[in-house]
Order: C-alpha cells, then structure tokens, then sequence
C-alpha cells in the first residue's frame, strides 16, 4: 500500500489534523531559526563587550575585522529600490516590509529633455493620418557630470587720460581690477584649492593618488606641487586657527585625546618615531569648536605648555580621554 491509498483512507478529521501538525511544525522551525540568529547575535555582542572590557587595548586594526573592509559586498541589498526624487504629494503610500534608508534626491537640479516623434514618424501606419499625442510616462535617471579642469585667463585692462597726459603730474592712470585668489601667487583657484584640501583631509587621498587623479584628467600636478598647495592654505589659515583657539579657551569643559600616527620625514622616507594628534573640542553641541594640533611626544606637561599655556584650564587624564575643566 502506497502513501496516496493511505491517504485516501483517512477521514476528513484525521487530514485537518494532520495539516495543522504540519503547519505547527513549519511555524516551529521558523521560531527555532530566529532564535537561532538572535542567539549568534547575542553571542557576537557578548564577544564585543568582553573584547573590549577585557581585551589588549590597541588602535591598530584587529586582524578579526578585516571584514570591515567588505563593506561594498556588505552594504548591498538587492531590497532597496531605486532611489526616486521626492515629491509632496497627498496620497496614501503602500506600507512596506523592508525598512531601509530612504535616498532623499530633491535637492538636485533638474534638467527636462522631451522625447517626441518627428512629423515623418507621427503617421498612422494604417490610414496614414497624423498621430495625435494621448499621454506620457516619464523615468528619471541620475545623471554624473565628471570633474573638469580648464585655464581660466583674466586680462586686466589699463586706461589712461590722453588729455591730461601732457602733464605728468595731472595724469590719471587706472587698471581694472582682477579677482583674488586666497593663494595670491599661485594658480590655483579657490575653488581648486578646496577639492584639494577636501580629498587629502576628508576622503583620506594621499598625494601620489592625487597626482595620478589629476594625470587621468590631462593634467600634470606633482604631488610636490600639491604638497606646497596644502602647507601654504595651513599658513593662510594660522590666524583662523588662533581665533578658534581663543574661542575655545573661553568655554567651562573641553574635551582632548589623542591617537598616534606615522609621519614622512624631509627625506621622504617613512619615520619609526611616532607623532601624537591631539584633538580639542568644546563640551556642548552649541557652536562647537573642534581644533588638532600634532606633536612629537604623548607628554601630558608638553601638551598643557604648547596648547594651554596662558589659559585658566585644568588638565585630567582619564584612561584614553583626557578632560579639561576651566577654572572660574
């Protein structure tokens, strides 16, 4: 006897009952798999803390983490749709399952191109009248307009008075005025200077991949050149810094670590003495003021003399946090 007679056999009690078994049991092992999961979650938790509790206290990254680096395989997710321009309308959104970050996209220009069919081709192929138009649909791409670099020349003219240049005491001469430049003898535009300084700073770029970004765009800049770009806006900006200090002197708590790096000696070559950056900040989220400053030694006395000297503030270090609490 084969299974379907067996089947056959059974009332339609003992086939309901059955069927709810079956259901009872693909419910169970749904719940018995997510257990699971929020199990091994758990469990990675628990890991974290107690490396961090209990384990070598380091900067360096742990050996364990590599995967951090994975995050384009990571951080995709076949789920989320296409990101679409925002618009405030009033109807009502269907509700969805999956819960991600919406891409907001309506702050971007919009550029409208029509696409129509031409006279010759607006013709019934069947009684050979003209086509009307009867709707549209549109579809929406985000567009990448690639980074350019061009010469900008400015030719500033000079005037003079021909009927007072007979008296050379009397004679007026004028140029126009030329736009200025915060680096005043260099080439580079302001706006050149800030994609620079943004790359190197922000998106941690070093200069030899710099020099290389630019020679893909016909453009040679040595990293020399950059370099110099980069130690001369610093200069130009010692008197911000010094502003910001100030201001930052004038709060009740400020808030300092530090961490160490690996620094490029004049030679070029790659130095095993470490160099310290310490970054400041001010306590509270008003008008925060947040400044670094590097030095040679991890010296707490160093720091209190280069950074604090002549000011009301009190150092404390505390593990890898140091507070520093202002005198009223």
């Amino acid at each position: 006897m084969d299974i379907l007679d067996l089947e056959n056999q059974f009332d339609e009690k003992t086939k309901l009952l059955i069927s709810k078994m079956e259901e009872q049991i693909e419910s169970k092992d749904k719940e018995i798999d997510n257990l699971k999961k929020e199990l091994a979650f758990l469990k990675g938790q628990l890991l974290n803390k107690n490396r961090k509790i209990f384990g070598q206290s380091s900067e360096q990254v742990d050996s364990r983490q590599i995967s951090l680096f994975d995050d384009a395989e990571k951080n995709s997710d076949l789920k989320i749709k296409e990101p679409t321009i925002e618009e405030i309308t009033y109807t009502r959104k269907k509700s969805s399952s999956h819960s991600g970050k919406k891409d907001n996209l309506s702050g971007l220009d919009r550029v409208i191109i029509e696409h129509k069919l031409d006279e010759s081709e607006a013709v019934c192929d069947k009684c050979g009248n003209n086509l009307v138009v009867i709707g549209k649909k549109s579809k929406e791409i985000l567009k990448y307009k690639p980074a350019e670099l061009y010469i900008e020349e400015h030719i500033s003219y000079t005037y003079a008075c021909k009927n007072c240049e007979a008296d050379a005491d009397k004679v007026s001469i004028i140029s126009a005025k030329i736009p200025n430049t915060f680096l005043y003898k260099s080439m580079a535009s302001n706006e050149l200077l800030a994609h620079v300084v943004n790359m190197k700073y922000q998106y941690a770029m070093p200069l030899y991949r710099m020099e290389s970004y630019f020679s893909m765009m016909d453009v040679n800049l040595s990293r020399q050149t950059l370099s110099n770009w980069i130690i001369s806006c610093a200069t130009e900006l010692k008197p911000v810094f010094n502003y910001m200090k100030e201001e930052l002197l004038k709060r009740d708590y400020i808030h300092a670590d530090e961490t160490y790096l690996k620094v490029i000696e004049e030679n070029g070559k790659d130095s095993n003495s470490k160099r310290f950056m310490w970054l400041y900040r001010s306590g509270g989220i008003k008008n925060p003021v947040i400044l670094y400053m590097i030095i040679k030694k991890r010296d707490q006395d160093l720091v209190q003399k280069n950074f604090l000297k002549d000011s009301r503030a009190i150092f404390k270090q505390m593990d890898m946090m140091a507070i520093i609490r202002l005198k009223i």
